[in-house]
């Protein structure tokens, strides 16, 4: 690359410096040859191997690698061979990137020549007759056509994209789009106008003119010396929408004589392909249980091929249940894509106990399951009122009634966490850093409503102690919310036990520990932001194109390189799709400047949204360190 920009800067040299001599010899040849002499003379000055170095380092970006790989090359600087080999590694893929135009451009000559033509022609213009003049004049004109005709061959971009043949979408067809919109599993089918040879890759793999996508991402189409970055935006199959609309709730009975009436509804995007109605059935009381799974059958009734509604009305007798039972079921269904496209509801419970209330109008969970959500709820009834009181109350009453809310809401975030056998913060981080928990716990959404109701909790309790009942009505809202998702979602919170079983006391600590042993985990590193740092790599190339097309045109394959850099960091996001499609577009130095502004601002959302610096230290010292960040 060394070698290539400094035979490149020579001979621009040489033809700028001959040009202006030209010029200069309209008027006199001994005054012509003098001028080229002298500006050969004085530019090559700046032709030296360390300029032009330096001058490839500042166009790569290379943050003096370049200029190191070449005093390792020259001997002027010593390193370990490993050392030395990864320098010039690096220098060698960065070199790359630099369009030797860069270095070593033609717009001088260009501006040489364009003078010298200049003065020729006014000189010409005085001394010559108007029939020769005419001529010149012609020959020109032939020239400037011919030159125009020349230029490179625009090419049009034809892209048809057929969806999954299940969806019944039909097949479109669009020339030179922005971007490609197309359902998961869609087939791409790349094809250029007029016909030629052109080298498609598809996220940086070159590929046929068909392909299919699964996700976002990008095609590169490179053709007749013009380079074509497209973006695909990939929308997925959603799976189906399934809810229990009756009972759509838990149910206890005293025995197995009711009847239940089953209602399920299905939709689906693009259509549906089964409705079922899933049951498991527990039996069993102290420490065993049995667990069978079954189907309820369930009249379908088609509203159309994307919603379905099943019905069914079946005994408890009729399912085997007894007293301890308990019956979970939800309901599934599978859309027409191929495999298992399978969405599934909320689950409920029907439990036959005599301990039970009697179902009458029907009711939900039992009162140990909801004490805490229902105690959350009459503690906001008591901020609402205590709210509404703050103009006729005196100041100090108004604010003991609120410290008397804010320990009462302590007590329930106590009981609530007590209920769950711990913080939920720890679980969560020992569930981070375990395989059998992560496949476990974690894995329940649940899970993280739970976080949030005890945060929620912890937020109003501290609102409360300041003495401001109104904002603490937003937390405490939060955390009814949190809970209500809990309780119902995946049945996170189901109990292990039947109220009326005992466990045996006199098995506890009975079992082997001679294979027990410590289990010492690695605390994660924390990730580093990634994205800002490539983001910022892609402003300063950008800005560093602006800055070298000042004088001259804008080169179009480093704005190629720039947009696949930008989809090659984050397809999914729409404003680097939309950089993507400006760099492109951009014609001037002013569009890269505006390009590079919206760089910036996303650098910026990348360090805010940056991960906390120390998430595993004492809350004390993360505020200290991250305060010298």
């Amino acid at each position: 690359m060394i070698d290539r920009s400094t035979r490149r800067a020579r001979l621009t040299l040489a033809a700028s410096a001959a040009a202006w001599g030209a010029a200069i010899a309209a008027v006199s040849v001994v005054a012509g040859a003098l001028v080229g002499i002298a500006i050969a003379v004085w530019r090559s000055r700046r032709l030296t191997r360390p300029a032009l170095v330096r001058a490839i380092d500042a166009a790569a970006s290379a943050r003096n690698v370049i200029v190191t790989a070449d005093e390792l090359i020259a001997g002027r600087l010593a390193a370990k061979p490993a050392v030395r080999d990864r320098v010039i590694e690096a220098a060698a893929r960065l070199a790359m990137t630099v369009n030797p135009r860069a270095i070593a451009p033609w717009t001088p000559f260009v501006r040489a020549v364009g003078a010298a033509a200049i003065v020729w022609t006014v000189v010409a213009t005085a001394t010559l007759s108007r029939g020769p003049v005419g001529a010149i004049a012609r020959t020109a004109t032939n020239a400037s056509g011919v030159l125009a005709v020349s230029g490179a061959a625009s090419i049009r971009i034809h892209v048809t994209v057929q969806p999954p043949s299940y969806t019944g979408a039909p097949v479109t067809t669009t020339v030179d789009p922005q971007e490609i919109r197309a359902l998961e599993h869609s087939i791409i089918d790349v094809r250029v106008d007029p016909p030629m040879q052109a080298v498609i890759e598809h996220d940086d793999r070159t590929t046929d003119a068909r392909f299919a996508v699964v996700k976002n991402g990008y095609v590169t189409v490179a053709a007749a010396g013009l380079r074509r970055v497209i973006p695909i935006v990939v929308t997925p199959d959603a799976l189906p929408a399934v809810r229990v609309t009756a009972p759509g709730r838990d149910l206890v009975f005293r025995d197995a004589t009711p009847t239940i009436a089953f209602n399920v509804e299905a939709s689906d995007d693009y259509g549906l392909r089964s409705l079922t109605l899933q049951f498991t059935k527990v039996s069993g009381s102290g420490e065993e249980y049995t667990f069978s799974d079954g189907e309820i059958p369930m009249t379908i009734q088609r509203k159309s091929g994307r919603e379905w509604i099943g019905t069914a009305s079946r005994s408890l007798a009729s399912l085997g249940l007894k007293d301890g039972d308990m019956l979970v079921y939800r309901g599934s269904a599978l859309d027409a894509r191929p495999g298992d496209g399978r969405g599934t509801s909320d689950a409920f419970f029907v439990e036959i106990s005599k301990l039970g209330i009697a179902a009458g109008d029907a009711f939900t969970l039992p009162e140990e399951e909801t004490r805490y959500a229902l105690s959350e709820q009459m503690l906001i009834i008591k901020t609402d009122r205590l709210a509404k009181q703050r103009a006729s109350m005196p100041a100090a009453d108004f604010a003991d009634a609120s410290t008397n809310l804010a320990v009462e809401q302590r007590m329930i975030r106590a009981e609530f966490v007590f209920m769950l056998g711990g913080e939920i913060e720890d679980e969560e981080v020992e569930a981070e850093q375990s395989i059998e928990l992560q496949a476990g716990r974690l894995a329940n959404r649940g899970q993280r409503d739970l976080r949030d109701a005890t945060t929620a909790m912890s937020q109003a309790e501290k609102i409360l102690t300041g003495v401001d009942p109104f904002a603490a009505l937003a937390a405490e809202r939060a955390a009814v919310t949190a809970l209500q998702r809990a309780f119902a979602r995946d049945r996170y919170l189901l109990r292990a036990l039947a109220s009326r079983s005992q466990l045996d006391l006199q098995r506890r600590l009975t079992g082997d520990r001679s294979e027990a042993q410590q289990i010492r985990t690695p605390v994660p590193r924390t990730p580093e932001n990634r994205r800002a740092a490539q983001l910022e790599d892609l402003l300063r190339g950008v800005t560093a194109l602006a800055h070298d097309s000042r004088g001259g045109g804008i080169d179009r394959q480093r704005l190629a390189v720039f947009a696949a850099t930008a989809l090659r960091i984050d397809s999914d996001s729409a404003e680097l799709r939309r950089v993507a499609a400006d760099l492109q577009r951009a014609s001037d130095p002013a569009a890269l400047n505006a390009i590079a502004t919206s760089l910036g601002d996303e650098v910026r959302r990348a360090l805010a949204d940056a991960p906390p610096l120390l998430p595993h230290v004492a809350p004390r010292l993360r505020g200290a360190l991250e305060a010298q960040r």
